[in-house]
């Protein structure tokens, strides 16, 4: 353990120094970050209007029965529910490309209220432009698309933000910009002064749009990102293209990319015939047999996408504050499988140390997974379950198999040891950081 440190510590360190101090990188940390509280009020929703249980469950009685009270709220009032969770978490996107592009001007000395606002409304006009839509009365409406305006949208909002920045900065520096005469108060100038550099950059973003549009008219500047990056994992029925699979999810997180909805329209298909075959073969008294695609199932076991529960128990006994306070808050949300506050707040999303163990520990649950089943440890999953249950039931009613209780402990106990080493380092950095701070603001007393 300790050369494995001395390892991480050598050979990652600068490498995390360097996109700590990195502008663009520290201004992708720093937004991404800015959306963590949102995240974590929207979860407290999603858990609401999703109880532990299914219907079928709870006409059973028994234990199960408990939640009846719960299941008939929710299901009554989801919609209703639901609506913080699609204001807060359905439009994280959106939130990120104001707060990166804040901080990404303030790194450049420029306005960041004005280049903020600037890569929100290029957001929408690139993700979600406003259209008129003719409803079955003949009246006609203005609505937008809200689809990219989630985590789906991420990777847009990323670009948008940073190249929307950097024309502006470049506008400025070239003297490409109305100038006012002296005595004009400077809420005015900057004003005037951001009206080119706004106005190249909506004929960069929607000029894109209605070229992509003019090829086929489905696509968007999203929508194509997504179309581009489904290319490589065409080939998904086969373990190793499974693997494969489990791998892009995981790394596309890890740059901003939500990898579950990238490989959607690829793997739910295949996803539910796995399924429905299996419960074929259950009803008809015969063993449920292993599809590769399952493996896409075990990078979420344990906390979500990237298995992240360890990492958020570990922080409960962080030396950082930081760290420590990022547990306390992070937890609920990880048991019920909720991974975007830690994806999002530790965080994990272009830090290259806590990096290598969510793809390392999501590759490692994908693999274990497919071997228990196929060697019969395991009963292969027959029920197709969705949901935000907790960590031990969701996976239990997914085949009925106490062994599941089993192999998820064995799991966990595993995954820290996959966390550990780099949690240590990153804490560390993290403390030595907060004590710099300390010592920075004592000097200025």
């Amino acid at each position: 353990m300790d050369k494995t440190m001395k390892f991480i510590q050598e050979k990652l360190t600068p490498v995390a120094n360097f996109f700590g101090q990195q502008r663009h990188f520290a201004a992708l940390q720093k937004g991404i970050m800015t959306t963590i509280s949102f995240i974590l009020v929207s979860a407290i929703f999603m858990i609401v209007a999703n109880p532990p249980v299914t219907p079928d469950l709870v006409a059973q009685g028994g234990f199960w029965s408990i939640f009846s009270g719960w299941l008939n709220f929710a299901t009554t009032y989801k919609t209703i529910i639901l609506v913080p969770f699609n204001m807060t978490m359905g439009m994280i996107s959106v939130i990120a490309a104001f707060s990166i592009a804040y901080h990404l001007s303030n790194s450049y000395k420029m306005s960041a209220l004005n280049n903020g606002l600037t890569a929100l409304i290029l957001f929408f006009i690139a993700a979600a432009p406003a259209n008129y839509y003719k409803l079955a009365d003949k009246t006609t409406v203005s609505a937008i698309d809200m689809t990219y305006l989630g985590s789906a949208g991420l990777f847009t909002a990323i670009l948008v933000s940073i190249i929307s920045v950097e024309i502006t900065r470049f506008c400025q520096r070239k003297n490409i910009t109305i100038k006012m005469p002296d005595g004009i108060p400077p809420f005015l100038s900057e004003m005037f002064a951001s009206l080119i550099p706004l106005a190249i950059n909506i004929f960069v973003f929607f000029g894109g749009n209605i070229i992509i549009s003019s090829f086929n008219p489905s696509l968007s500047i999203p929508s194509l990102i997504e179309t581009i990056l489904r290319i490589p994992i065409a080939g998904v029925d086969s373990v190793p293209g499974a693997l494969f699979v489990c791998f892009f999810i995981l790394a596309c997180w890890c740059v901003g990319v939500h990898g579950m909805m990238v490989t959607m329209p690829l793997t739910t298909p295949i996803s539910i015939a796995a399924f429905a075959s299996n419960a074929a073969l259950f009803a008809n008294g015969q063993d449920p047999i292993f599809h590769p695609i399952f493996m896409t199932l075990a990078i979420a076991f344990v906390g979500g996408t990237g298995n992240t529960l360890p990492l958020v128990v570990l922080c409960l006994r962080a030396k950082s504050k930081q760290l420590k306070v990022f547990g306390k808050a992070a937890i609920v949300p990880s048991i019920f499988r909720i991974s975007e506050p830690v994806i999002f707040g530790a965080p994990i999303m272009f830090n290259p140390i806590l990096m290598i163990p969510f793809i390392v520990g999501g590759m490692f649950s994908a693999i274990a997974f497919w071997l228990a089943c196929t060697w019969g440890a395991l009963t292969s999953p027959y029920l197709l379950i969705s949901g935000t249950f907790p960590i031990f039931i969701n996976d239990f009613l997914k085949a009925l198999d106490y062994r599941y209780l089993i192999f998820l402990i064995f799991l966990i106990v595993v995954l820290f040891f996959i966390w550990y080493p780099f949690f240590v380092i990153y804490d560390k950095q993290l403390l030595e950081k907060e004590k710099e701070i300390k010592m920075k603001e004592a000097a200025k007393v």
